[in-house]
């Protein structure tokens, strides 16, 4: 009877532990809550972040944080997310895997509760993109969107009007061909390319406002069972590709992402679409003009709208009651209309929080740069729906087959064969 006894308090013991909300708050001297914080930043954006958090530690009188990078936040966090070694606050963009983590508070909980915070505060396409199955489980922070980059002097050299950049595929084919120079495999400079990732392709879609895959792209409540990449218009986009591709007027740099941008940096190459948080890299190093524009649509289709990368901010439910009060206190600050402005024109991510357009530095910045306010025009003019939100797959292996697909239909493999094998792979896997 007494081992009995002891196991069951033992046993008692180790389940409190693992929930993690039993464990008394870390307090500095003067009264303060202390919370961990992980982020995956580096360079000057890691440098804007923590800048951020000295002001968040020096203007709270409550709560004190204590940020560190992690290189892979998301595999720290199948280690550590269960327990009470887990952070209060941490970065990660997996929308799929954190949401149904099952070690997570959904943000929209610690809304419901405060008054002083509303869900209007927030960009509605940018709620629509992070949200899942309805409810918005982790706080979108450093958001960026897909852009077209183009250089101005070669435009003006080509002939084309860099103030009207092309907006559909057929007429980013024709300046494509007139911006390749030279001949043979190796042109000096290739008219257009994209680099090899399933991003791009997800966005081609969803500009069109078409699914990518079934059970509306997975956002509302079902997996996906199949792939629509094999469809009319995933054909379109890579019959698209393949004929730039056959002309020589498409470079393709590999699977490695920066090879396309130091194409473009180096004047090797005219288009390309990246990242909007590369805009403000660009405005500081590239020793030539450029300009930004949408990404483009299919012929005869409207705009619709586009996908949203970047990171959340979650909020772990192994930390105190009184440590996730604090977290929220700290992710509510992030997201205000003074930090938003601040972080968007540091860094070219976009602002969450539509405010922080209208005020200092960043009201400023759009109107002097109108590079950088061409990605918070493609949020703003984006249509919240399923397609323009984007995929959300627990399946990480379909990325990595889409991409392949890319992959061999630069290598001159044929559209139909490649689109069928990724189509029979992607659904097999998804089934």
């Amino acid at each position: 009877m007494k081992k009995l006894l002891f196991a069951l308090v033992m046993l008692v013991l180790l389940l409190s532990a693992c929930t993690g909300n039993s464990q008394e708050a870390t307090t500095t001297e003067d009264g303060k809550t202390v919370i961990k914080f992980w982020h995956n930043l580096d360079g000057d954006n890691a440098l804007t972040l923590e800048g951020i958090i000295e002001k968040f530690n020096g203007q709270s009188d409550s709560v004190q944080v204590k940020p560190s990078f992690q290189d892979n936040v998301q595999q720290q966090m199948r280690t550590v997310g269960s327990t009470d070694s887990a952070p209060t606050v941490f970065m990660g963009g997996d929308l799929a895997y954190y949401s149904q983590s099952g070690y997570i508070t959904p943000v929209e909980e610690m809304i419901e509760e405060d008054n002083s915070f509303s869900m209007n505060q927030l960009n509605e396409a940018v709620v629509s993109n992070h949200s899942l199955d309805g409810t918005l489980s982790g706080m979108p922070f450093n958001v960026f969107v897909p852009l077209l980059f183009y250089n101005t002097s070669m435009f003006k050299d080509a002939g084309l009007d860099p103030d009207n950049p092309p907006q559909t595929f057929s007429e980013i084919q024709k300046a494509a061909e007139k911006l390749t120079v030279g001949s043979g495999e190796e042109p000096d400079v290739y008219g257009f390319s994209i680099p090899i990732n399933t991003s791009f392709i997800y966005n081609l879609f969803a500009v069109q406002n078409e699914l990518v895959f079934n059970h509306d792209n997975g956002r509302l409540g079902k997996q996906p069972t199949k792939t629509f990449l094999n469809s009319d218009v995933g054909q379109n986009i890579y019959n698209w590709i393949a004929e730039m591709n056959k002309a020589g007027n498409f470079g393709n740099y590999g699977r490695t992402w920066s090879n396309t941008q130091m194409a473009f940096s180096a004047g090797e190459l005219a288009m390309y679409p990246d990242s909007s948080a590369v805009t403000g890299i660009w405005l500081e190093t590239l020793d030539f003009e450029f300009d930004t524009a949408p990404m483009p649509v299919p012929d005869g289709k409207e705009w619709s709208g586009v996908n949203q990368g970047g990171s959340q901010l979650w909020l772990s439910n192994q930390a105190s009651e009184e440590e996730q009060k604090a977290g929220w206190e700290f992710i509510k600050y992030l997201v205000s209309a003074e930090v938003q402005s601040e972080w968007a024109t540091k860094t070219g991510y976009v602002p969450v929080t539509p405010e922080a357009a209208k005020i200092s530095p960043l009201k400023e910045a759009y109107s002097e740069d109108a590079q950088l306010k061409e990605a918070y025009d493609a949020l703003n003019n984006t249509k919240p729906s399923e397609a323009t939100a984007g995929p959300s797959l627990e399946e990480v292996e379909v990325s990595e087959m889409v991409a392949q697909s890319f992959e061999k239909l630069l290598q001159g493999e044929s559209v139909e064969d490649v689109l069928q094998e990724a189509e029979q792979k992607i659904n097999k896997l998804l089934q």
